[in-house]
């Protein structure tokens, strides 16, 4: 039978952890409220003990580029851990943790705009439908 562990203890004969690599990413505030997706860009190649070492993308991931699945729950200032998704370590091959921040900035003033002017002609069109009895 397998001993029990804490999750937050390294997993036991993992061999030595590569470099946690971390980043900032602005992200505009629609985006988090609507709970989006998002590329960010993380570099591929992370220094490590005078040297520079691979960082581990999932698959899927473009390169160069880290999807995150935003939650309308996060905040300005919180930091993701995405587990496994650092730099490897160069003669374990385990890698270390990509650790993101959000930076939640204002959205471009035209973007607003555009989704505003965009709400207003599907209530218009739906307005108009009712008022002609299309509507049902």
């Amino acid at each position: 039978m397998s001993e029990l562990g804490s999750i937050f203890e390294e997993a036991a004969g993992a061999g030595a952890k590569g470099p946690n690599v971390r980043v900032r990413a602005p992200v505009q505030a629609s985006m988090v409220a609507r709970g989006e997706s998002v590329l960010i860009t993380v570099p591929d190649a992370v220094p490590h003990e005078g040297g520079v070492v691979p960082r581990r993308r999932v698959p899927g991931d473009p390169p160069g580029e880290v999807c995150l699945h935003l939650s309308p729950q996060l905040r300005d200032g919180v930091t993701l851990r995405l587990r496994g998704q650092g730099g490897e370590h160069p003669k374990s091959g385990v890698p270390g943790d990509l650790l993101v921040t959000l930076e939640v900035v204002p959205d471009p003033e035209g973007v607003r705009w555009a989704w505003v002017a965009g709400l207003v002609a599907v209530l218009a069109a739906g307005a108009a439908a009712a008022w002609w009895g299309l509507g049902g």
